[in-house]
């Protein structure tokens, strides 16, 4: 038997249920008393004794609170309902990137662009603030019928003064296919991760597939993590019929291996918005038909570190995988608090 709706969560008033994951649900409600709409996200009842959990979950509250930009979700209160913390935060009226390619292919080269551009401009602003986002991910750029990109479910976020304790050492964080190797590898990482993981989601949006999954049996999350790390990163030129180069050229850059080599947040706004301007990027995006020149995708080719690279940009050379430091992967899929779409709450637009 299902749960009863809870008629109130703090003083906001429940509406409906917008989803519910293994680790909570989300609400839609109201605050009668500023009279709008907002998504209230909720500590599942089976994880209100982890002192863990309530930590990771206030960490998202927290980090959202010390931000306020156009491109990242907001948080209006933090509260207790029935010995459980929850979020009130911004209802978006959208829907995110992940559920637009899964539902209706891959984005318009410049749309694509514009969206990563946002997400940037938003991440830069976190990046100012000292946080790290650490998943960033398709999934988690939510597109409003407004045209606003907006950066959401920061439940992995770490301020880059904080010690870390509730993630063990060497354990890594974040969901395989976006995955910086720094990260894999359980290292320190920084606001650069951010970029890697957004180049990886500029990939998939044009692509349609991530980079690093191969499409048969052997894509499960060891491997993926293991191609981030060793295989070469596929380019989006020689991936799909005529696509823009230098769109192609920045993508591979943002996934270099060699966190040095990436643009940083600022550079990457510089960058991207001429590209934009010259495929007549916009959002919401459209979605197009690709003529693919490889037949499925190619996450195996693997290159030595020491082998050639384009454009004379030797990003990759020289880098020690570790080769006798294992890979601990435990909870890769933290990346979805709440295991629910747009993880922060956000109202699904079914077209």
């Amino acid at each position: 038997m299902a749960d009863a709706l809870p008629e109130y969560i703090g003083h906001f008033r429940v509406v409906g249920l917008l989803g519910k994951g293994a680790m909570g649900e989300v609400y839609e409600g109201f605050d009668e008393q500023l009279n709008r709409r907002v998504a209230l996200k909720i500590l599942g009842r089976k994880h209100q004794e982890s002192s863990e959990f309530k930590t990771r979950f206030l960490r998202e509250g927290r980090a959202l609170a010390a931000m306020n930009h156009r491109n990242i979700v907001q948080v209006y209160a933090i509260g207790q309902h029935e010995e459980r913390p929850f979020l009130a935060m911004e209802y978006l009226d959208g829907e995110d990137v992940g559920a637009m390619i899964k539902r209706r292919g891959p984005l318009h080269p410049g749309d694509a662009a514009e969206i990563i551009r946002q997400a940037a401009v938003g991440l830069a602003e976190a990046q100012r603030a000292g946080v790290v986002h650490r998943d960033v991910k398709p999934s988690n750029l939510v597109v409003t019928r407004q045209g606003e990109v907006k950066v959401t479910d920061f439940g992995l976020a770490k301020a880059l003064q904080e010690d870390l304790s509730i993630t063990a050492t060497g354990v890594f964080v974040g969901t395989p296919d976006y995955l910086a190797p720094e990260q894999a590898m359980g290292e320190e990482v920084d606001a650069r991760a951010d970029v890697y993981a957004l180049g990886c989601s500029l990939f998939h949006m044009c692509a349609g597939y991530p980079p690093f999954r191969k499409g048969g049996a052997d894509d499960h999350y060891t491997a993926v993590v293991r191609r981030h790390l060793k295989a070469e990163r596929p380019q989006l030129k020689y991936e799909i019929e005529a696509f823009d180069e230098e769109l192609s050229d920045l993508c591979r850059r943002m996934m270099s291996r060699r966190p040095d080599v990436r643009p940083t947040f600022d550079e990457l706004v510089d960058l991207l918005g001429p590209i934009v301007r010259r495929l007549d990027g916009r959002v919401p995006p459209r979605h197009v038909d690709v003529r693919r020149l490889t037949p499925v995708p190619p996450a195996l080719r693997t290159t030595r570190s020491d082998g050639p690279v384009d454009a004379g940009v030797d990003d990759d050379d020289g880098i020690e995988f570790r080769r006798n430091r294992p890979l601990v992967i435990a909870s890769v899929v933290l990346g979805v608090l709440l295991g629910v779409g747009a993880t922060v709450a956000v109202m699904m637009t079914m077209r």
